[in-house]
């Protein structure tokens, strides 16, 4: 009798299957993970944009200036006081809708004087608005607001001084102005606490002219009386255009 032997048959079928297999995993390799080391890449960058972003959304919120201006003819001089904990850049400098270009960085408690800067069109009864615009996108105004050319010469509509007072260690505090020109008795109570505070305190108030002679006395109560602080009376003269028509005092309380 004639037989065949089909052992070898069923041995190339397995080897068949086993070549299928690893040419089947060589493409998956090939392919699928090729494309997740992509998406993984691709989720990384877009993890580090979003860090980067909320970076320089927190610096923007940091951003803290304060803009004077001292006009001279046709011209206007910006000065900028950075008061803030991050460097500020200052890229464009307004004045109303025409700009000038700048690159001026300020670093954390510094300032800056930026033009002066030509005035176009000046003419009586001419009003320019002051701003300026911030490398993180923040605009700022101008402290003493509009400013009005009247009679061959500049005048803003608002004069005033601001009182901070360091307290760390919590207080009591009376804020009192003086014009001194108008005699010792001549003082108004700007800020007076209700309780003891144990932020620092902040008091703005207005003025209705330039004056060289006005100063703040600063008060702490100590039982029933109060108490000048070390470093008080402070001259706070507002003599603008020849100085800013906003002053800032900064005083310490601690003990």
């Amino acid at each position: 009798m004639h037989t065949t032997n089909i052992m070898p048959i069923k041995k190339r079928k397995g080897v068949s299957t086993i070549l299928g297999t690893l040419i089947f995993i060589g493409i998956l390799f090939t392919s699928v993970v090729p494309m997740f080391l992509v998406m993984k890449q691709a989720d990384t960058i877009y993890t580090q944009k979003v860090h980067e972003a909320e970076i320089e959304d927190d610096e923007r919120k940091r951003e803290d200036l304060i803009i004077y201006t001292y006009p001279d003819v046709q011209k206007i001089e910006v000065k900028v006081k950075n008061k803030g904990n991050v460097p500020v850049k200052i890229i464009r400098v307004w004045i109303n809708d025409q700009y000038n270009a700048t690159n001026m960085l300020i670093p954390s408690n510094s300032e800056a004087i930026l033009g002066s800067f030509e005035v176009f069109g000046l003419e009586e009864g001419y009003t320019a608005d002051v701003k300026v615009t911030t490398e993180r996108g923040n605009v700022f105004y101008c402290v003493s607001g509009t400013l009005y050319y009247t009679g061959g010469g500049w005048s803003t509509t608002s004069y005033g001084i601001c009182v901070i007072v360091h307290n760390p260690q919590g207080g009591e505090y009376q804020i009192q102005l003086l014009n001194v020109t108008e005699g010792p008795d001549h003082w108004d109570v700007i800020y007076q606490s209700k309780s003891k505070e144990w932020d620092d305190v902040v008091a703005t108030t207005p003025v209705s002219e330039p004056s060289p002679d006005y100063q703040i006395d600063v008060y702490e109560r100590k039982g029933a009386n109060w108490k000048r602080l070390p470093g008080s009376p402070i001259p706070t003269p507002i003599e603008y255009p020849n100085g800013p028509p906003f002053i800032m005092v900064w005083i310490d309380a601690k003990k």
